[in-house]
């Protein structure tokens, strides 16, 4: 009877992944197939592979590649790095109340919406009166202002890569800062009375027993970073050129500004089948370090 229940009580949340998830992951494959355009929209036809030809002959598909990479680079080295020695240092200080000050100010930004964010960073840089560019005109450093979303792919990359200074995920940090309380304090001692360094302890203790957390949050940056596009759409429109232009921006554009719904899906599927590759690496990398 109990288990009739818990299955009753499943249902709707059942039925609502397949409708909302499931089914636009298999639809999406499909139209993946189709000559499906908003020109034509009632009258879609079958082309086979020609959709994934188109966006594998693309150059500007295959170059937003090259930039998502840097941008996972940055975000697995850059962000996690950070993010880890902050929820240790946090660690370090125990339950002092400077701790829980610090706590607080390092999740606040995880209530702000992101757009708010984003568009913050917009202003920052915008190139006659942005913060950036006043305060450099300010300190007699004319020379030093630049259009930075677009002058160039480095200046604009950049820009787009110091969004979010000083780099500390707030949802990584409480997973690290989780995980570092959850360890046993009497193998640190026993370190320590061997005379291990606190490097030492870190390096050779603490981060191996946090693996399971940085397993977690290398495919959750993974999978956001491979998906994510909205900075790159809000801040430069995938610009200068196509210099920052991603793969989940190509798939939007191709979709909702081209009308190319077909290519679109295409991009979509093409993402999903990495996503799911660099999910089971990871898993299966971090399964034998175990």
């Amino acid at each position: 009877m109990k288990s009739k229940v818990a299955y009753l009580c499943l249902l709707p949340t059942f039925l609502f992944v397949c409708v909302f998830l499931v089914y636009p992951t298999f639809e999406a494959i499909r139209i993946s197939f189709l000559d499906w355009n908003m020109r034509d929209y009632y009258h879609p036809t079958f082309v086979g592979l020609a959709n994934y030809r188109e966006i594998f002959n693309s150059e500007v598909f295959i170059n937003s590649f090259k930039v998502l990479l840097i941008f996972l680079v940055w975000a697995l080295v850059v962000l996690q790095g950070i993010s880890v020695l902050a929820g240790y240092l946090i660690y370090l200080l125990g339950a002092s109340r400077f701790a829980q000050w610090i706590k607080v100010a390092f999740i606040i930004p995880m209530v702000i919406p992101g757009m708010v964010i984003t568009m913050f960073w917009l202003f920052f840089y915008e190139p006659n009166n942005g913060m950036l560019n006043v305060l450099l005109r300010n300190l007699d450093l004319d020379g030093w202002q630049k259009v930075w979303l677009g002058e160039s792919q480095l200046t604009a990359i950049g820009s787009l890569l110091m969004k979010g200074f000083p780099w500390i995920s707030g949802i990584g940090f409480l997973i690290y800062l989780a995980g570092f309380q959850s360890l046993d304090e009497s193998v640190r001692e026993s370190a320590r009375i061997d005379g291990a360094s606190a490097w030492t302890i870190f390096w050779s203790i603490d981060l191996p027993l946090i693996i399971p957390q940085l397993k977690l949050t290398t495919i959750l940056v993974l999978i956001g970073g491979i998906q994510q596009y909205g900075d790159q759409y809000i801040i430069t429109k995938g610009g200068p050129g196509f210099d920052t232009m991603v793969p989940g921006l190509y798939l939007f554009n191709n979709a909702f500004n081209y009308g190319k719904l077909g290519v679109g899906s295409a991009a979509g599927v093409t993402l999903f089948l990495i996503i799911a590759l660099f999910t089971i690496l990871n898993l299966r990398f971090m399964k034998s370090r175990t």
